[in-house]
């Protein structure tokens, strides 16, 4: 598997990195477009951006579908930096249910996002499940998170501290109470294959993808009218018109957002005055070999202590990673790794797996997640006031196993009027509005 470990230091990895990068900048339009029309105009392109392309292509004229992104190589992006994790252990149950339909529809994906003179796509799904640990203070949470998921019809299991060390014997559980584990559906891909299919596809299928910084959003009469984009690499500028804008900047969704005049102080429209709460937050991940550990049979396994590490195939490899406390995440970041923080992981995973004790750090990355500081979910729908500005996101290291179900959702918004195939009203723009969080406690 490519992850963004093996993308960033093999050899291997930077010779696919490299040519996914020509072909990317050679799919992106750098032209002006002043005078243009667009139905829909996608602010990012990444997960969400591109897999909403791509469900709107099936039902639009695609050629009347534009793709925004200030970075065509993804060097930066969310996206292929994160760990591609895919699960269904969620406490609400929309993300179970949006992380459900990822699975439908991974098994027919090589069909759904094949593009003619290519190889089918193929995103390495490994089946290896997620395991989370809760001591005997967490355990009634992890009972009521395996309920609504189960109430999904998910394939979870909870274990007892007895069960977790007769199935996974090198786990030290001392001060462990409960597990739960995937048994089906749940593992890993490989983030980068999943952005570039359906970017792909999208391409393939006539979606205009140009290469360029929304840096204006026109409103007239309770709507968006437009944008203005800087085209990269040149000094070109072009003003366009759409019917609908879908905020799919990842990190930098309130910057969008600002430039329609949301959360814009002293405003008539009270809604207007409040903000989206999404900010860069960085996460480091970091690669260690250790040949002696359980090349085999490790799941992606959260530690209480928030700790988190998973196999990278079956040589010895693995990556870790760890949110950091509160005080210490502080938005916008530089996108440099602090290898002192490895430490704070190491003593955690070596206490519970004691063979990681012996490990050697190999390499590490930095990427931003889409905070959500209100309360960790996502934001999907329309603005309150702004009907045709829609958002996708701030879905918190959670969005690459949603990214389907979102694209899905905004194709149904902007055609149907509503998302149907899942109910996400609780996930609107309104739970900000009305101050009242929808909490996701499983946030890794």
């Amino acid at each position: 598997m490519l992850s963004g470990a093996t993308l960033r230091h093999t050899a291997r990895g930077s010779l696919h990195w490299r040519a996914s990068q020509r072909y990317l900048c050679h799919a992106a339009s750098a032209g002006p477009l002043t005078g243009k029309h667009y139905d829909v105009i996608m602010a990012g392109g990444g997960i969400m951006g591109s897999s909403s392309a791509y469900f709107l292509a099936k039902k639009l004229d695609p050629s009347r579908i534009c793709v925004i992104e200030r970075d065509p190589t993804y060097k930066h992006a969310s996206t292929p930096l994160s760990v591609g994790g895919v699960r269904h252990q969620f406490s609400c149950p929309e993300n179970v249910q949006m992380s459900m339909f990822f699975m439908e529809f991974l098994k027919t994906m090589g069909k759904e996002l094949a593009v003619p003179g290519q190889d089918p796509p193929d995103v390495q799904f490994v089946e290896g499940g997620y395991l989370f640990l809760a001591s005997a203070a967490g355990a009634d949470i992890l009972r009521q998170n395996y309920a609504v998921q189960t109430e999904c019809n998910a394939h979870v299991a909870l274990l007892s501290k007895s069960e977790l060390h007769s199935k996974f014997p090198w786990i030290n559980v001392d001060e462990v109470e409960l597990g739960c584990l995937g048994v089906r559906n749940e593992g890993w891909v490989d983030p980068w294959s999943l952005l570039r299919a359906f970017r792909a596809k999208a391409i393939s299928m006539g979606v205009q993808y140009v290469a360029g910084d929304v840096t204006q959003v026109q409103c007239t009469d309770r709507s968006v009218s437009g944008v203005t984009i800087a085209h990269q690499n040149s000094d070109d500028v072009s003003t366009v018109t759409c019917d609908h804008l879908v905020n799919s900047a990842g990190p930098y969704a309130a910057d969008i957002a600002r430039m329609a005049g949301i959360g814009a102080a002293g405003s008539d429209e009270p809604v207007m005055s409040v903000e989206l709460p999404v900010r860069p937050r960085r996460r480091f991940v970091f690669a260690f070999e250790q040949r002696d550990g359980p090349v085999t049979d490790c799941p992606l396994l959260v530690d209480m202590s928030g700790a988190y590490v998973r196999r990278e195939g079956t040589s010895g490899l693995f990556l870790c990673g760890m949110c950091p406390p509160a005080e210490e995440d502080i938005d916008n970041a530089e996108l440099t790794v602090d290898y002192e923080y490895f430490d704070r992981i190491w003593s955690l995973l070596a206490h519970r797996i004691p063979v990681f004790e012996g490990l050697k750090m190999q390499s590490a990355w930095a990427g931003y997640y889409d905070y959500n500081t209100f309360d960790q979910n996502g934001i999907i729908g329309r603005h309150p006031v702004l009907s045709n500005f829609l958002f996708a996101n701030g879905f918190s290291g959670h969005g690459l196993q949603q990214g389907a179900a979102v694209g899905r959702a905004i194709c149904e918004l902007v055609c149907d009027g509503q998302s149907h195939s899942i109910d996400l009203g609780r996930l609107g723009f309104e739970r900000i509005v009305n101050n009242e969080p929808y909490r996701e406690r499983n946030v890794v």
